[in-house]
C-alpha cells in the first residue's frame, strides 16, 4: 500500500536537499558536461545507484538544481512583498541584492544558453523564462509601491522590471574576476538614479 504524502519520511526529503545542494555548488562551478554524476553523489554522501533513484538523469539532476535556486530566489524576493511599512528603495535594494546573488551563481547555466540549440539549453530556457515572470512580478510589485509612495518617478512599470533582470544577467555575463558586489552597487546606483524623486538625498 503506497504511504500518503504526509507519510513520506522526512530523511528523504533531507537527502534529496543534500543531492541537489551538492549538484549545485558543481554545477556553479564548473560547465555542466565538466561535472560528473558520481561526483555529486560523493559530495552529498550518497551512492551513484541512491542518487538515480531520485534524480533519473543528470539533466534532471542540473534542471531540478537550477528550479531550486531560481525557487529559492522568488521566496527571498516574496519576503520584500510583505513588509509593506519598509520604504519601497530599502526592498527594491534587497531584491537587487538577491537577483545578483542568484544569477551570479548560475553563471555557468547563463554562459550554456548562448547559441546552443541543444535540448538542455531549450528546456533550461523555458525554466528561466518562466521563472523571470515571478521575478519581473515582485520587482513590479515594489515599484508600483514606490511610484504610489513618491518615492520613485512614474516608470514604465512593464518595461523597467525586465530591464532590471537583463541589466543583472548582462553584467554577471562581463564581470569577470571583478567582485559581485561592484555589479550590485553599480546596478543599484544606476537603478536609484533614474527612479528616484530625490536620488541624492
Amino acid at each position: 500500500m503506497p504511504l500518503d504524502s504526509e507519510e513520506i519520511p522526512d530523511w528523504r526529503a533531507r537527502r534529496r536537499e543534500l543531492i541537489l545542494g551538492a549538484a549545485a555548488e558543481l554545477f556553479a562551478g564548473r560547465e555542466y558536461a565538466a561535472v560528473q554524476v558520481e561526483e555529486v553523489a560523493k559530495r552529498a554522501g550518497v551512492g551513484k545507484a541512491t542518487l538515480y533513484r531520485y534524480f533519473p538523469s543528470k539533466e534532471d539532476l542540473y534542471l531540478e538544481s537550477l528550479e531550486r535556486a531560481l525557487g529559492g530566489l522568488e521566496q527571498k524576493l516574496e519576503a520584500q512583498l510583505a513588509p509593506q511599512q519598509a520604504p519601497a528603495t530599502a526592498r527594491l535594494t534587497a531584491m537587487v541584492s538577491a537577483l545578483v546573488d542568484t544569477l551570479s551563481e548560475q553563471l555557468q547555466t547563463l554562459k550554456m544558453l548562448g547559441g546552443d540549440q541543444s535540448d538542455l539549453a531549450d528546456r533550461t530556457r523555458r525554466v528561466l523564462r518562466r521563472r523571470s515572470r515571478g521575478t519581473a512580478t515582485a520587482l513590479q510589485k515594489v515599484l508600483a509601491d514606490g511610484v504610489a509612495s513618491g518615492e520613485f518617478r512614474k516608470i514604465d512599470l512593464e518595461l523597467v522590471p525586465l530591464l532590471i533582470i537583463g541589466m543583472v544577467r548582462g553584467g554577471i555575463m562581463q564581470l569577470g574576476d571583478r567582485p559581485r558586489d561592484d555589479l550590485e552597487r553599480s546596478v543599484i546606483d544606476l537603478l536609484m538614479t533614474a527612479i528616484s524623486i530625490n536620488p541624492f538625498l
